[in-house]
């Protein structure tokens, strides 16, 4: 599965000329790899994000208010996603809707007392302090109850009383009960903004009207452009997207190249250049840079050869990993990484502004709607920002109406949409179980769509797994198949047109294991990929008996763990009680003996427990 360095073009795509031009962003974050870069402390915090509203409630409050205030319709599409966005709680989002319908401020006490049904209670207190410590965390309220705490250091709020740390809780409590708990101005602005506006849409749609006037209307050779086409289908974008990421994952997983040049007259259609964007082409020399900063491939350790610079790329543990999380997992990893490489830039904050302000407005459009470039304003930052994104697979760029426009892809639609899912981890979207993964609506949808077309296309997958441990893929690409092959016995590999069949076995899964796959890896991709079927019904997406054995297979690593203690004889029952109960609490008791008055303390903790041992026999007079 080893890649090596060539010489690779551009994919052909009908944008205008921009993506050539596209690509300095990227370049400009992989020109300095080899260069040591000093990241301050809220970049490096901002770098480890494993969500986008995660990476908003990471950024220092004055950039998370600045993108508040933007000038409609991108500041109200930004705070009604953040409103949204599983970063905050139900309770949360009733309390900031309530603010705002009552003039942005209102008292703790009467929040908790009045707003919150049974707030006098203990489990209602806390839900609404935890609400809004939520709301201060998002920059929906402002910094002064103090109830956020950043890990960051960042101060939060709260330094206006300066000796509120030698507080008792009591009087703590009274004093933040006095305070009132206000929006942040730039919040409550776009908010109100947003509910009074009818349109849905972050931008003015290109109609059918402004397409027909310009029917027959072609530009002139000398002008530099290319004469408008009809708007891209929903099945032109769904291939676009896909072929943008499989010429990245093909690189990655390093299968060979028979699927590529595939042709298939019905995948886009009957326009003879729809099918040349169909044919997956190797990433660019600038791709192949990002991929190798971000850690998803590296240079053969391998390689016994003089010269290093010939050494061929390998796909790392990481890379692994990533071939194994979800598309919109895949898509944050590159956006975030996008993030990262505009650290040391001097526009970093304008840029990093419109990055995501884009990104979020273009989870509240349409797949098949398109927009012109004229509504990112005069923008340089923006402009270049959609045009990377383009590269990315998010939007389709080209020429309609006579000006150019874009068109978001399923997967830019169905990125936010992820993000603002409440999952089992009540965090950042980030499931590691694996238990409460699925897919989006229109993904699903346009699964079975794929399975139930005459000719099926290579992008889709969809994967049933059996009791005897059999796995059935439905797929024509082999992609999927060398993913699959990283977990799954290319022993038992059997293939017919449509489907391919696998066996699972310790082997093989320990295999996995070996480069770094997990077993919450392989589950999680075992479900994100389930055939559609296996949801309408309520069956498990995954055996139980093959979900537990994975697991089994995994904890087989670890059966035997090792810890240095160190053994404590008591000199008797009083003194064994005594020690156990304070080595207990202070999780530093490993076993016990109750017969033989012996306790096995972890090393790290010995000096605490003997030290206590020596006050508590003074004490006794022993």
């Amino acid at each position: 599965m080893a890649g090596t360095k060539r010489k690779a073009s551009a994919p052909p795509q009908e944008n205008d000329g921009l993506a050539s031009s596209s690509a300095s962003a990227i370049a400009a974050a992989v020109v300095a790899v080899a260069t040591p870069i000093v990241v301050d402390s809220c970049e490096s915090h901002l770098s480890t994000s494993s969500s986008l509203f995660e990476y908003l409630e990471r950024l220092p409050p004055h950039a998370l208010r600045s993108l508040y205030a933007l000038p409609p319709p991108r500041g109200p599409i930004v705070v009604a996603s953040v409103l949204r966005s599983s970063r905050l709680t139900e309770l949360s989002r009733q309390v900031a809707l309530r603010l705002v319908a009552c003039g942005g401020s209102f008292g703790v006490g009467g929040i908790l007392g009045g707003w919150i049904r049974g707030g006098t209670g203990r489990a209602a207190r806390r839900d609404g302090l935890l609400a809004l410590s939520r709301l201060e965390a998002m920059g929906i309220l402002e910094r002064t109850l103090g109830l956020s705490r950043r890990d960051d250091g960042v101060g939060v709020g709260g330094n206006d009383d300066a000796g509120e740390e030698n507080m008792d809780e009591e009087e703590r409590r009274r004093r933040l009960m006095e305070k009132d708990a206000r929006l942040t101005p730039e919040f409550a602005e776009s908010m109100k903004l947003y509910l009074s506006t009818s349109s849905s849409s972050p931008w003015p749609i290109i109609t059918r009207e402004q397409i027909d006037a310009r029917h027959g209307i072609t530009t002139t050779a000398n002008d530099g452009t290319r004469p408008s086409r009809e708007p891209p289908t929903r099945r032109e974008l769904e291939a676009y997207a896909q072929s943008s990421w499989d010429s990245v994952l093909h690189f990655l997983v390093g299968s060979d190249d028979s699927d590529r040049r595939e042709g298939n007259n019905d995948e886009l259609g009957n326009n003879g250049s729809d099918r040349n964007n169909a044919i997956i082409e190797e990433p660019s020399d600038a791709m192949v840079q990002f991929l190798t900063r971000i850690g998803l491939m590296q240079e053969d350790p391998d390689y016994a050869g003089k010269d290093l610079n010939r050494a061929p790329l390998v796909i790392t543990s990481k890379g692994y990993e990533f071939m194994l999380r979800d598309i919109n997992a895949q898509v944050w990893q590159f956006v975030l990484q996008y993030m990262n490489s505009l650290s040391h830039h001097e526009m970093r904050d304008a840029i990093r502004v419109d990055a995501l302000s884009f990104l979020i407005c273009l989870g509240s459009t349409r797949v098949g709607e398109g927009y012109h470039i004229s509504v990112l304003g005069k923008s340089k930052e923006a402009r270049q920002v959609m045009k990377d994104f383009g590269r990315f697979g998010l939007v389709f760029i080209c020429r309609v109406a006579g000006k150019l426009a874009f068109y978001p892809t399923r997967v830019a639609v169905n990125f936010i949409a992820s993000n603002e899912k409440v999952t089992c981890g009540g965090g950042g979207g980030n499931v590691e179980d694996g238990s409460t993964l699925g897919q989006s609506v229109a993904a699903t949808r346009s699964l079975e769509e794929a399975i139930a077309a005459p000719v099926p296309s290579r992008s889709h997958l969809a994967v049933v797994v059996q009791t005897n441990f059999q796995v059935v893929a439905y797929t024509r690409s082999r992609l999927h198949i060398s993913t699959l092959g990283l977990f799954c016995d290319v022993q038992s590999y059997r293939r017919l047109p449509n489907v391919t069949f696998f066996h699972l076995s310790r082997d093989s899964v320990r295999g996995a294991f070996r480069l770094g796959v997990t077993a919450d890896q392989i589950l999680r991709f075992l479900h994100v990929h389930a055939h559609p079927m296996l949801r309408s019904d309520g069956r498990p997406l995954v055996p139980a008996n093959v979900r537990d054995q994975i697991m089994l297979w995994d904890r087989e690593r670890r059966r035997v763990v090792m810890d240095e203690v160190c053994v404590h004889q008591c000199r008797d029952a009083a003194e064994f009680t005594a020690v156990s109960r304070y080595a207990s609490d202070s999780d530093a008791l490993a076993w016990g003996a109750t017969h033989t008055n012996k306790l096995y303390i972890h090393y790290r903790k010995n000096d605490q427990v003997q030290s206590y041992v020596r006050k508590w026999r003074t004490r006794q007079g022993k």
